[in-house]
């Protein structure tokens, strides 16, 4: 498989995704759900931190698609959903986070559109993140 990421000059090139990507020669996909900082028991671990509900919900993103031989050098989209309670300045510090995980990258995945919404399932809540990885 070979990913080669696109971006602009009108846009420029940002360390979090890459404005187009051209995946060729994928023979698999595997989607990861959207995910929370939510456990089978229904505790989240990091209420009202989105920053580390983010680096949580990575770690159980990377926990899922390892069962099945992806690495996050796989990934190829990400798509985010935040709650109106992320102000600018956590936004910012998400964005960090994902930046910092993905560093390693040689290509950068695509980005989704960045959603904000009134709640998720649980009030302390305040993100929610889906990848799609490839091979």
């Amino acid at each position: 498989m070979k990913k080669t990421g696109y971006n602009t000059e009108n846009l420029g090139q940002l360390p979090w995704f890459n404005w187009g990507l051209d995946v060729s020669g994928a023979k698999d996909f595997f989607f990861v759900t959207g995910t929370c900082d939510y456990n089978h028991k229904g505790v989240i671990k990091n209420p009202n931190d989105p920053i580390g509900q983010t680096k949580q919900i990575l770690a159980y993103m990377e926990e899922v698609f390892s069962q099945a031989g992806y690495t996050k050098q796989d990934i190829v989209a990400i798509n985010w959903c935040v709650t109106k309670d992320v102000n600018p300045a956590q936004t910012r510090a998400i964005l960090k986070v994902w930046e910092d995980y993905i560093d390693d990258l040689e290509v950068k995945p695509s980005g989704g559109t960045w959603k904000y919404i009134h709640a998720l399932i649980d009030p302390g809540m305040m993100v929610e993140l889906e990848l799609i990885l490839a091979r």
